[in-house]
């Protein structure tokens, strides 16, 4: 078994969309985590088993639906369209940004020609974590290259840069709204609700309804929220998880790597690392930089992230060793299915009266 989440097939770079962190965000953020430990079995074990779903991936499975992307793909330009409407009213051009469609891109595969997931240790032994490595090299379609400075189009850019400072502040007031206070040391961060997200929030709120951003400290469901948030950490903190990991560190400490002690440092060293690389390249540009200037930045930068790819591979490949000595990925996975399903028990009518809400029912 693996803890680790499958990664989703890449897509092409797609622009922001700042004010999408609502309710259905959070929630999906929770479901991904708390679906960690029931990705299935690795290739490569004896006798593969079917992969779990807990009670409450079920749930959010229904609730949602399948994914349509025809549907979103209409749904975000029908965003960017309200979005120049409110702009014209409050007195500045937006032209509505192509947000086209998503290139799916199948997982990478092994020699064979086997799909080779992401968090097994067959892919830790060829591509490490995937940070510093490129799975998707040797692959029949493989993923698009980065798409060139003077393609990355904001059709607004020659607009704004147009504008006094004052002006492009007001513009990016009316867009998004006005900048958010950074809650003071020890105070819980509140996303700001629609209304306070300028024409942004106004568009994604005729589009999406309430269920996008919730209803900020009014959302009826928030506490539920909160409490799914919670789940995760209490997984880690069964005595069951906490004894594997005690192992796998020890198993980590025999390979070499005596300074990691929870599953997961090992791999966020890597992006750790590959972003201070960035940065320190980065900020070396000077400011009045060519696309040269960036093309050669970004070629420092790989070249810089393929040194450390050995290593990668090297400890990626301890640390799914080790997870699988120390039995981790099947003490989380029992867990996680036992915790889901108690939450879910627990909390059963909550849930049932949240996704009517979500699809615009009222709350009762």
């Amino acid at each position: 078994m693996t803890a680790t989440p499958r990664r989703p097939a890449r897509v092409r770079r797609q622009h922001p969309r700042p004010g999408r962190a609502g309710t259905v965000a959070r929630a999906t953020a929770v479901v991904g985590v708390i679906g960690l430990a029931v990705t299935g079995c690795a290739k490569g074990d004896p006798e593969p088993e079917e992969t779990p779903v807990g009670a409450l991936e079920a749930f959010f499975q229904e609730m949602w639906g399948d994914w349509d992307e025809e549907k979103a793909n209409e749904q975000m330009r029908r965003v960017e369209e309200l979005k120049a409407e409110c702009m014209a009213r409050e007195g500045f051009e937006y032209i509505p940004m192509d947000t086209g469609g998503g290139v799916v891109i199948e997982d990478p595969v092994d020699d064979d020609g086997d799909e080779l997931q992401w968090g097994t240790l067959e892919f830790a032994k060829k591509y490490g974590y995937g940070v510093t490595t490129n799975p998707w090299e040797d692959a029949d379609d493989p993923m698009p290259e980065p798409l060139p400075i003077d393609d990355w189009y904001d059709p607004n850019q020659e607009i704004i840069e147009a504008m006094s400072e004052a002006e492009q502040a007001a513009y990016w007031a009316a867009l998004y709204g006005e900048p958010q206070e950074e809650p003071m040391e020890g105070d819980e961060w509140v996303p700001p609700s629609w209304e306070e997200m300028g024409c942004s929030g106004w568009a994604e709120h005729e589009v999406y309804g309430d269920g996008l951003y919730g209803g900020g400290e009014d959302d009826p469901f928030m506490e539920l929220q909160e409490e799914m948030n919670r789940l995760w950490e209490s997984m880690q903190s069964d005595e069951r998880v906490v004894a594997a990991e005690a192992r796998w560190a020890d198993c980590m400490a025999d390979a070499g790597y005596p300074s990691y002690a929870k599953v997961g440092d090992a791999e966020q060293d890597f992006y750790t690392r590959t972003d201070e690389i960035r940065t320190e390249v980065y900020n070396g540009i000077p400011p009045d930089a060519d696309e040269d200037d960036w093309m050669a930045a970004e070629e420092e930068i790989q070249a810089r992230l393929a040194e450390l790819s050995g290593e990668e591979i090297e400890l990626a490949t301890a640390d799914y060793t080790c997870r699988a000595d120390a039995k981790y990925d099947k003490a989380l996975t029992e867990v996680n299915l036992e915790y889901q399903q108690r939450f879910y028990d627990e909390h059963k009518s909550e849930l049932e009266q949240w996704a009517q809400w979500q699809s615009g029912g009222a709350v009762g």
